[in-house]
């Protein structure tokens, strides 16, 4: 359809909001109304950054005190409005108003709308210059009654900002942009080949949450949110319990975090940012919710309670913890999640008391606990809010701040829960009133996971602690390509084999997407989503739906969301194919580089199933990093016990240092066919080898940066399989 530009502005009409939905939209994709390549770009916003306030915000982080927040972006005040900025375009019966942002070198641009209220029908979408970040489709249920509405981050640069109303609306939408937050740091770069910078980021010594050995603290986890604090700002914030168990969706968090209740309407909350495993691939940032109102805060105690816009829907896992707002018990044993530098969800442990103390001057005296060291783990930046969690995981406090790092892991401070509890009997300044409503005067509560028996979920992977996730290339003559997508074979589709012993409601799959390259968004490339039983192969569908590449991110865990709940009964299959690729699109699953037999990956080549091993060749066996959500089990994900191997070496020095070479010395005569460095995210490095003797190789990590590495070296004969992990210091 022909496209008209129009004059048009939207006027200023009373209505009623209606309960917000908040950050959850409903996907889709804008409206193509200048073509794929263009945007209104001509007309660009250009924002002009002060190099002093950038400066000054670039070095918060450095100069900060003890408190730990994390500044991520520097706040630049406007005030957008569809009748004062961009331009409006009449399409396909819809009114399209467009806006163009450029904040030059921003890495992402998050918004804060002072006033979102629009009709049923209109959609809001946020995406960047090259579509390859897209948010929304946001609309009416996304309405709140203080109007007040903050965004997750987009990529890059340049950001589009696209409103499209039906032309018989019911009524005219009221836009109104207050802050657009330049990104410095980086946290977010998804599908663009750029550095994430908190991936990563935080110190060596914090550990994943989801390594196995943590795995009694999978529900305490599934409680702690990464905070966006007025879009400028990240903190850590847990839900907690209350008496009447209704699922009321309060946040425990510190004070210097949400102070006013304008930092609680104007932040975003993101759940289960986390990596699938041990390993360090991104997480989905897509389950946030935005806004909160604050329900009891106090400076000299440094706490806050939030209650968000909206109670976490079940995909989510919601957690809420239990507590202990006894005075006079010191917990045995602490440990703390959270998200340091803005880092996916981490997890510190200290085996011993903490004891009470006090803070810096202005805060109340004995208000804090003090973890003397933590024995593993540590809090960073970011880490602010954390909850710290007892023996019998019951909350009892929460991070004001500290000075332990990874080298010196000492001092943290925690405000206690008791005294939040009821130091003041004010319900604006204390616990008990949200808390306990029911009166009940308990000292203890256990938690609550709100979606029970047939609704409660968990997540599943077949990656071990021990992996490394990997793009996986075929190089083999003529044919390129990857094990896991597409390739010169042609291959039809892929499968991950699930052993699981009991009956059970699937709900939807994380996919580790490793590279995503798409000349058209608006193609119409699918990926299809499949579950299968079978004895051997997947030969009989449950269920099958498709998806748009374009909404996939590279390089992250993405969600898939079934339609319908699919239910299996003992071991099932997930399958994925590529439907309607274009010449040169390529995509590719991340796949475990082992050096054992352990398999659970199947390739369809033709109409034919073959496991990774009768495909490739190799002896070793591969997982795809899939995780599926599950309810209403009762059962364990098992892993099937097949023959695994190690050969004899040794490696030193470990850790690593500038000018040292790492020296490999292995108990037989190795001749390296193919020696390989990956860091933590899967990404491949250059390192020189030399081979120095029948038995030994050196390797030059000169050029490389500080952070934590795996080599994996293969000889010419097929069982020389050797895979190892160091830390590379750089000083």
């Amino acid at each position: 359809m022909r496209m008209k530009k129009i004059i048009f502005l939207l006027s200023g009409v009373l209505f009623l909001a209606v309960n917000t939905y908040a950050q959850l939209s409903v996907g889709g994709m804008p409206m193509d109304i200048l073509g794929t390549k263009s945007t209104s770009s001509n007309k660009k916003v250009e924002l002009v950054v002060p190099e002093e306030s950038l400066n000054r915000a670039m070095k918060s982080n450095e100069s900060r005190d003890e408190l730990k927040p994390f500044v991520f972006a520097l706040s630049i005040p406007v005030s957008f409005t569809p009748e004062n900025s961009g331009d409006w375009y009449y399409y396909d019966d819809y009114n399209v108003w467009q806006l163009a942002i450029h904040s030059e070198g921003a890495k992402s641009i998050n918004l804060i709308f002072d006033n979102f209220h629009i009709p049923d029908g209109a959609r809001l979408f946020l995406f960047s210059e090259d579509k390859e970040d897209i948010l929304g489709a946001f609309t009416s249920s996304n309405n709140k009654d203080s109007r007040v509405f903050a965004t997750s981050p987009v990529v890059g640069e340049n950001l589009i900002i696209q409103y499209e109303e039906p032309v018989n609306a019911e009524f005219s939408g009221e836009l109104s942009i207050k802050s657009v937050n330049h990104d410095f740091i980086g946290i977010k770069a998804a599908g663009t080949g750029l550095e994430r910078s908190p991936l990563g980021s935080s110190g060596s010594c914090n550990v994943n949450v989801n390594c196995e050995y943590l795995n009694e603290y999978d529900l305490e986890a599934n409680s702690v949110c990464r905070i966006l604090v007025n879009g400028t700002e990240l903190c850590t914030g847990a839900l907690v319990n209350n008496t009447s168990q209704d699922g009321t969706p309060y946040v425990y968090t510190a004070n210097h975090c949400i102070t006013t209740g304008s930092d609680a309407l104007e932040s975003v909350f993101v759940f289960n940012y986390e990596s699938p495993y041990c390993g360090d691939v991104d997480g989905d940032t897509n389950h946030s919710i935005s806004g909160s109102m604050l329900r009891a805060s106090v400076v000299g105690l440094d706490f806050s309670l939030v209650e968000l816009s909206e109670i976490p829907p079940q995909y989510f896992r919601p957690y809420y913890l239990g507590w202990n707002n006894s005075m006079d018990e010191i917990p045995s044993s602490t440990i703390s999640i959270h998200h340091p530098n803005g880092d996916m969800k981490k997890m510190a442990l200290d085996f011993d008391p903490p004891v009470i103390d006090s803070s810096t001057s202005g805060y109340t005296a004995d208000a804090f606990l003090k973890v003397r060291e933590w024995d593993e783990g540590t809090t960073e930046g970011g880490s602010s809010g954390a909850p710290l969690i007892n023996q019998d995981m019951q909350l009892v406090g929460q991070l004001h701040g500290g000075s332990a790092t990874c080298e010196i892991p000492i001092n943290d401070y925690f405000s206690r829960f008791s005294m939040a509890w009821g130091y003041y009997d004010r319900s604006s300044l204390s616990l008990h009133s949200w808390l306990d409503p029911t009166g009940s005067g308990a000292q203890t509560l256990e938690g609550l996971e709100l979606y029970q028996d047939e609704s409660r979920c968990g997540v599943f992977t077949n990656f071990k602690d021990d992996d490394i996730h990997s793009e996986m290339l075929i190089n083999d003559g003529d044919y390129s390509g990857y094990w896991g997508g597409t390739n010169d074979y042609g291959f039809e589709g892929f499968a991950e084999y699930f052993d699981f012993n009991s009956d059970c409601e699937i709900h939807g799959v994380s996919i580790g997407v490793a590279e995503i390259i798409q000349q058209n968004i608006y193609s119409g490339s699918t990926i299809r989503i499949g579950v299968y039983e079978g004895d051997n192969f997947p030969n009989s569908n449950l269920y099958s739906q498709d998806y748009r590449l374009a909404d996939i991110d590279e390089g992250v865990m993405n969600y898939f969301e079934f339609d319908q709940v699919v239910n299996t009964s003992g071991d099932f299959y997930i399958t994925y194919s590529l439907v309607n690729l274009n010449e040169n699109d390529a995509f590719a699953v991340y796949l475990a580089n082992r050096t054992d037999t352990i398999n659970s990956f199947l390739i369809k080549d033709g109409l034919e199933w073959y496991s990774y091993q009768e495909k490739t060749g190799f002896e070793e066996g591969t997982s795809a990093l899939i995780e599926v959500l599950l309810c209403n089990y009762d059962g364990e994900l098992t892993t099937p016990q097949l023959k695994s191997y190690r050969n004899e070496f040794a490696f030193f020095p470990n850790p690593l240092r500038s000018g040292e070479k790492l020296t490999i010395k292995f108990d037989e005569v190795i001749r390296p066919k193919l020696v390989e460095v990956y860091d933590i995210m899967g990404r491949k490095y250059k390192v020189s080898f030399t081979q120095v003797g029948e038995k030994k190789i050196e390797l030059d990590f000169d050029n490389a940066n500080p952070g934590i590495y795996f080599v994996s070296i293969i000889g010419e004969e097929r069982e020389q399989v050797y895979s190892l992990k160091i830390s590379y210091m750089g000083y």
